[in-house]
């Protein structure tokens, strides 16, 4: 206890620190040395939790809960960081510059600005935008203003109390764990209250021209399924409910769909201005039901064809769509599907198929697209988990010359992208053709949900699950180490009455990077894959089932679920 008061009291100490963050950190102290024991017990180990460890930094840059300590997200450590990078991209690049956005969460503006400044201090340019925009808006900055690095400030779909710091590099990928290993060496170098001066660089502010530009990208994007005329009676009869879940969608979004010719779109006024405390959705995930409430009441009274539901980082996309009078949720996997077969078809009808095509999908993601795939001569490239590798990917393409051959990329917690001008997820773009799609089926009479049925009916049916098991603080960190040891030390050997087939440990494969996931392949083909999440204190496990009919397919999926819950 005492050598937590020690690490408190130094930070309390500094006259360097924020006047704010000492306030909250003297209340603290206060509590552990008054009060009752619960209160003194409680305060030490909130003590221990904000400064433990440095908050972590790896190829998804930092993320972390709001407050003062090392092991949180503030102004030092925001810093902090970024001397670190900013020494990176000085000793990789001349005359560098970097590009900057930020997403609507608390601090995420401050965090944007404390950037930019440290990055003017160590002589690199900035350009940063002058309004919130989503992060494949980021990615895209990078690469249209030839930055050596781009930062974006989200924690994506986390709750409110979360913000993060995510590095883009030159190719407006995320960067590479060699990059972000030098990068850490820097910070772990660095002062985290260290005096911050030196060159002035340039400043510019991304406007107009820089947001068109991606709009227009992402336009260019968009599939040809009929006439001109036929697309533009069809995009103007869809009638879409969209959110942006408090987020930075809103205008990109918008601006799209209206450039396209949706012009039916009803937004969701409670969610639709920026406000980081996401007031009527206190998790704005939109794989969750209970991010969508509102949009689905909405939904509920005015009965359009599509409800679309963004991230406040705006790189994710929920869809709903009618089916028999009410709404239907679709999973990341079943738009992934719908997207898939769209983008595939529409090419192969009107002669844009390129040559030597290509999708990708994540190892998680469900195995149906494979067969879809292969039915229009598409190839199937397989990544680890994280939109990442799908980036990596398509650079490696285009320094082969082959990006023009990459129609596709999606992940099952609802990431898409169908081109390359960014190398990340992009809603903006998936809102844009889950829209084309809806619309070219609705001119044919059918629903997304009745289109998502008939390729049930051809290629099997195809069910995934996701559960979810929260380990906080460092406790919950060696709890959820522990299970992935017991794990491989000891596989079951038979799970929900099937004998398991192989275990695939990705910490020793060959054919793809090295990481902390294992794979259990099962006598029947069904398969469960184990991963800590890399941006939540969260243990996954991805089941995956196929079954002649959907009944037999969600059984199966439920058995397994039932063992591995136990067994967890």
């Amino acid at each position: 206890m005492s050598e937590d008061l020690e690490k408190i009291e130094s930070w309390i100490s500094n006259d360097k620190l924020d006047s704010c963050l000492r306030a909250e950190l003297e209340q603290l102290a206060d509590n552990a040395g008054s009060g009752d024991a619960a209160t003194r017990e409680a305060a030490f180990e909130e003590i221990n939790d904000r400064f433990y460890k440095e908050l972590e930094f790896g190829t998804g840059g930092l993320r972390g809960v709001l407050g003062a300590g090392t092991n949180r997200m503030n102004v030092h450590t925001v810093r902090q960081a970024t001397l670190g990078v900013a020494k990176y991209v000085n000793s990789h690049f001349d005359r560098p510059s970097a590009a900057i956005s930020y997403d609507s969460r608390i601090n995420s503006e401050l965090f944007a600005k404390t950037a930019a400044d440290v990055f003017l201090a160590c002589g690199i340019d900035v350009y940063i935008y002058d309004a919130l925009m989503p992060a494949p808006a980021l990615s895209f900055a990078t690469r249209f203003h030839k930055c050596a690095v781009g930062i974006m400030i989200t924690a994506s779909h986390n709750p409110c109390k979360y913000n993060g710091y995510k590095v883009y590099n030159e190719e407006g990928c995320q960067v590479t764990a060699s990059a972000a290993g030098e990068m850490l060496k820097n910070i772990m170098e660095t002062d985290i209250f260290a005096k911050i001066g030196g060159a002035a660089a340039k400043l510019t502010i991304m406007g107009d021209e820089t947001k068109n530009a991606y709009y227009e990208a992402v336009i260019s994007e968009k599939m040809v399924w009929g006439s001109e005329e036929e697309m533009r009676e069809a995009l103007g009869a869809l009638s879409v409910v969209y959110t942006p879940l408090n987020g930075a969608g809103n205008i990109p979004v918008r601006e799209v769909l209206k450039r396209i010719g949706v012009g039916n779109v009803r937004v969701v006024a409670e969610q639709e201005l920026p406000d980081g405390n996401f007031p009527t959705c206190p998790y704005p995930n939109p794989e969750k039901r209970e991010a969508l409430q509102k949009g689905l009441e909405l939904f509920e009274e005015v009965a359009p064809d599509l409800l679309l539901a963004t991230d406040p980082d705006s790189d994710r996309v929920g869809v709903a769509v009618g089916d028999s009078g009410s709404a239907a949720l679709l999973t990341g996997n079943e738009v992934g599907i719908l997207l898939l077969d769209f983008i595939c078809g529409a090419r192969a009808a009107y002669g844009a198929m390129p040559e030597n095509p290509v999708a990708v999908r994540t190892i998680v993601s469900s195995k149906m697209p494979d067969l879809i795939a292969e039915d229009y001569g598409v190839a199937i490239k397989t990544t680890l988990t994280g939109f990442k590798y799908i980036g990596e990917y398509i650079a490696e393409l285009e320094r082969a010359g082959r990006e023009k051959s990459y129609i596709f990329g999606f992940e099952e917690s609802y990431g898409y992208l169908s081109g390359t001008y960014v190398r990340d997820k992009d809603a903006v773009n998936a809102a844009m053709l889950i829209c084309q799609m809806a619309a070219c089926y609705k001119r044919q009479g059918k629903t997304l949900a009745g289109r998502l049925g008939e390729l049930y009916e051809k290629y099997g049916y195809f069910i995934n699950n996701l559960l979810e098991f929260t380990f906080e603080g460092e406790k919950g960190m060696h709890e959820m180490n522990g299970i992935m040891a017991m794990l491989r030390k000891k596989p079951p050997r038979e799970i929900a009455g099937k004998k398991l087939a192989q275990m695939v440990d990705y910490k020793t494969q060959r054919d793809l990077p090295q990481a902390d996931v294992l794979e259990f392949i099962l006598e029947n083909g069904s398969c469960f894959i184990v991963r800590p999440s890399g941006t939540e204190p969260k243990l996954k496990i991805y089941l995956s089932c196929k079954g002649a009919t959907r009944q037999l397919a969600e059984a199966e999926v439920e058995s397994l679920e039932k063992e591995i819950r136990s067994m967890i």
